[in-house]
């Protein structure tokens, strides 16, 4: 009997400085001022989670169109993983077309044919994107390049680089 509650007062200490451990590593540790320093406002409060980093996107696209007829560019939206729409992406032109004007207008999106949209969840919705277009002027017939970035609302940027062929 001895000899079992010896061994129960060995392993207890041993199981508890492992729990110990284990909570140590969940809790995220706030740094504490030096001796002489205050601490700053909200330093307490600040999560320390670290931030996810934005992520920048080049896509190029290659399009061909006719003069004084719209040229479809992309459709842009922003889903989550439970297919709820965010607020649509900003877009802000770089360079400008100098034969034609670029407009943007809500598009309706078949999310079967989105790559990476979930497919369970999203089955039977067909939400308004962000649809960017281009149109020519009447008598322009050449190569126009146009480059525009759109901002996500979680800081992610696309660049896309367009190349249109108006024939």
């Amino acid at each position: 009997m001895a000899r079992i509650l010896r061994s129960a007062v060995l392993v207890l200490p041993v199981l508890l400085a492992g729990m110990a451990a284990a909570a140590a590593q969940s809790i995220t540790p706030v740094p504490r001022p030096q001796q002489g320093q205050t601490p700053a406002p909200g330093a307490a409060t600040q999560a320390a989670v670290t931030p996810r980093q934005p992520v920048a996107t080049k896509t190029e696209v290659t399009r061909k169109g006719r003069p004084n007829n719209d040229v479809f560019l992309g459709i842009y939206l922003t889903l989550d993983r439970e297919c709820k729409i965010g607020e649509a992406p900003k877009v802000t032109y770089a360079l400008e077309p100098k034969n034609g004007k670029m407009r943007t207008r809500p598009h309706p999106i078949n999310l079967r044919d989105v790559p990476g949209a979930p497919r369970r969840t999203c089955i039977g919705t067909s939400p308004n994107g962000l649809a960017v277009l281009y149109r020519a002027d009447r008598r322009f017939k050449g190569e126009e390049k146009i480059q525009f970035t759109l901002t996500y609302p979680n800081g992610d940027t696309r660049e896309v680089s367009a190349t249109v062929m108006v024939e």
